[in-house]
């Protein structure tokens, strides 16, 4: 932390803005998750921690895994994800519901994306936030299944000097009326010590994934289950 705020000086006030929820964001939580209880069966299992910053990283089965963390997470501290600007924020109506929430750090592809994301990424952990990633780096959209993690989530962690907060999704790939939604939160993971090397980075990252296979119980497909709505799987 002490490093992150070495290279971006910022007076104490500024340090805590990103880590506040305002009325308006957290009535609109409530709402996302009165949606998502009266569309699907959610719940949180484990204790998130009670203060930031820390890094979020969860499986990414579908479009819904950022807003099920949103809506079951306490409202603070507040949660951001960094986003391709291009995807996210080119409709209107996502352009309201993402700006709504004020969950998404958007972020342009062209020129110096990586870099930008990177710092975007690290302004909000120095400020006491949390950042939301998906360290597969794609949407499996396949149930129990998990990727490798690219090492960009060591990085982050080392740089910031900021744990890993494992959290597993369950049932999100394939969604439908009364689909059982689950998050499942592990224990911090604190962050690699030394310079963020190539191989300490991918060590860290294996290290987390690591936690993640602990955290994933085996999957069975419900049995007689009619599934109405399933157009939901692809709303967004």
């Amino acid at each position: 932390m002490n490093a992150v705020r070495e290279e971006r000086p910022s007076d104490p006030e500024r340090l805590i803005t990103r880590a506040r929820v305002g009325w308006w964001p957290r009535l609109a939580r409530l709402i996302l998750r009165a949606v998502l209880g009266t569309l699907f069966r959610i719940r949180l299992v484990g204790d998130p921690p009670e203060r930031g910053p820390y890094i979020l990283a969860a499986n990414h089965q579908g479009w819904s895994d950022a807003f099920l963390i949103i809506a079951l997470f306490p409202a603070a501290p507040r949660i951001y994800f960094i986003g391709d600007q291009r995807a996210t924020m080119t409709v209107w109506w996502k352009r309201f519901i993402l700006n709504t929430l004020g969950v998404v750090v958007p972020v342009k592809r062209e020129g110096s994306s990586e870099r930008d994301a990177i710092e975007r990424s690290l302004e909000v952990l120095a400020e006491g936030a949390v950042l939301g990633i998906f360290p597969e780096g794609r949407v499996s959209r396949t149930e129990a299944s998990l990727g490798s993690f690219h090492r960009g989530i060591g990085y982050l962690a080392a740089r910031a000097r900021a744990p890993v907060l494992p959290v597993w999704l369950r049932g999100t790939g394939e969604l439908y009326l009364g689909r059982a939604l689950t998050a499942y939160v592990g224990a911090l993971h604190r962050p690699p010590e030394g310079a963020p090397t190539k191989q300490l980075t991918s060590d860290y990252a294996g290290c987390v994934r690591r936690d993640f296979e602990a955290l994933a119980l085996p999957w069975t497909e419900p049995a007689g289950v009619r599934k109405r709505l399933r157009w939901l799987t692809d709303i967004l």
